[in-house]
Order: C-alpha cells, then sequence, then structure tokens
C-alpha cells in the first residue's frame, strides 16, 4: 500500500478502518465532545498514502453525514475542510516531535469548532455570533481536552499497530510476487 499499488487488501483494509471512525464515533457519541476520530485521522494521516488517506476522510464525512441526517446541509462543507485540514496538517508533520502532533490536535479542536460559525451566521444572522461564541467554549474546551488525552493515550499505540499492518502487507506483496 505504500507503493501506491491498489489491490483487494488495499480497498479491504481502507473500508476496515473507515469503519473503526465511524463506529468509533457513534459508540461514543452519547458523551459529548469526546470522540477518537482526531486520533485516528492522525495516524492514519501518518501511515497511509495521500490518496487513500483523502478517500478516507471524505469517506468518514460523507458516511457521518447520512447517518447523522446533515449530509445535504451546510454542515457537510466545514466537517470536511476541518477533517481534511486536520489529515493534511497531520501528514505534513508526521515525522516531527510528539508534542507538536499533540499540538496540532488540541488547535484542531477550535478550527473544527469555529469552522461551523459562516453556516450558524448564515442560518441565524450575525447577531448570533457572540452568544454562539460564548456558549460553544466548553464544548470547544471538552473537545480539546478530549482530543489531547486521546492523543497522548492513543497515538504512539496506533500507529505503531497501523505500521505494523502496513509492514505485514509488504511481507505478504513481496511473497506473492
Amino acid at each position: 500500500m505504500k507503493h501506491g499499488k491498489i489491490n483487494v487488501r488495499t480497498i479491504t483494509l481502507t473500508a476496515m478502518l473507515l469503519s473503526v471512525l465511524v463506529v468509533q464515533e457513534e459508540v461514543l457519541m452519547f458523551i459529548p465532545n469526546v470522540q477518537l476520530t482526531t486520533v485516528l485521522i492522525m495516524v492514519y494521516a501518518a501511515v497511509l498514502p495521500l490518496p487513500l488517506l483523502l478517500v478516507l476522510v471524505s469517506g468518514y464525512v460523507v458516511i457521518d453525514g447520512f447517518i447523522m441526517g446533515t449530509f445535504f446541509s451546510y454542515y457537510t462543507v466545514p466537517m470536511l475542510f476541518s477533517w481534511l485540514l486536520l489529515a493534511l496538517v497531520a501528514r505534513a508533520i508526521r515525522h516531527r516531535s510528539f508534542w507538536m502532533i499533540v499540538l496540532v490536535a488540541v488547535i484542531h479542536a477550535f478550527i473544527y469548532s469555529w469552522s461551523f460559525i459562516p453556516i450558524r451566521i448564515m442560518e441565524q444572522g450575525i447577531g448570533i455570533l457572540w452568544p454562539y461564541l460564548v456558549a460553544d467554549v466548553p464544548f470547544e474546551l471538552m473537545l480539546a481536552a478530549s482530543n489531547l488525552v486521546t492523543v497522548f493515550l492513543f497515538y504512539r499505540p496506533f500507529r505503531d499497530v497501523l505500521e505494523f499492518v502496513e509492514d505485514k502487507e509488504e511481507v505478504i506483496e513481496k511473497n506473492h510476487s
């Protein structure tokens, strides 16, 4: 998969990773702004080839939109923007220090939250801006804390597992060549 080869294994792994991304969010939905989406996208960005990463993130946004009933609404654009931005930034810093990765995860919580502001203004007018910002602060802080904790605890183990799977796939491909 690292060499851009698309085969049944690659498609299967991509589908499985997408499933993990979608299912974990549904399972954790009852806890406001607590999710593994950020850490998973950052891990995928560190290990997967860019085309698969973009397909995975876009697929996640589409499936999440259908599940939540927001796909045909204005919310798809900010979601797609913020998750793709995270994926591209995480890919660019994948070889940087672990603390840089943690910092990006925390900052992303605010970028994700703020990306919905233009939609709210379009829906409810400019007068909603300050009340919206003030009301959203606790949720932004919760998401930032969730990102901090989940990236701190799970980024390295998740990345190690995905890199192991990738290495295993390369060995299998060499043996079948």
